[in-house]
């Protein structure tokens, strides 16, 4: 199985990192898990020039070609990522903003893309009601772009200093009880 794991956080270790961490610990050492880490990359934001609409190739070359490839043989994409202002991290929405071109290959062009399964997890420090809602809506276009089936989340609240969550054992339990059924079950939709 390959496996596309996106770290969101601009901080690395934080709750986020913790959280997508725990989730990859049931994969099997057989399977491959290609690690992306969007700011620690060089890359441009969208340009909103529309090239991608009628050739189907970004024409902005820098490493998000190589991400957009690993997506597109991934059989597995997850997203971790802490709550910034309801939001994803900058870079991370640069990334997903960059997925343009792949949403353009299926939907435009009308290319046969692999089907594959994504989830989501998202971390944040207040206990706000909708506190998700933007990056869980994000998340389901930006899989459905490259026929990717968003299978669920794990999101929790109220975790604010580096790391805190590895003192949540509910949680971790949680994470990992959502992977082995994401990972390894025929009916994934958490």
């Amino acid at each position: 199985m390959n496996i596309v794991a996106i770290y969101g956080s601009p901080r690395r270790g934080g709750n986020s990192d913790v959280m997508l961490d725990v989730f990859l610990s049931p994969v099997q050492p057989t399977d491959t898990i290609i690690r992306i880490i969007p700011s620690e990359m060089k890359f441009s934001q969208c340009k909103g020039c529309r090239a991608c609409e009628k050739t189907g190739v970004c024409v902005i070359d820098d490493e998000i070609k190589t991400v957009s490839n690993h997506l597109l043989q991934a059989d597995r994409v997850i997203i971790s990522a802490p709550i910034f202002f309801y939001g994803f991290p900058s870079a991370l929405k640069a990334l997903i903003d960059r997925s343009q071109v792949l949403w353009s290959r299926r939907y435009l062009l009308k290319e046969e893309l692999k089907p594959k399964k994504g989830f989501l997890l998202a971390v944040g420090a207040t206990q706000g009601k909708k506190l998700f809602e933007g990056v869980i809506l994000t998340s389901r276009f930006f899989f459905d772009g490259f026929n990717c089936e968003y299978q669920g989340e794990v999101v929790f609240r109220g975790f604010d200093k580096k790391a805190e969550i590895k003192n949540c054992q509910a949680c971790l339990e949680e994470i990992k009880k959502a992977a082995q059924k994401f990972f390894y079950s025929e009916n994934t939709i958490i």
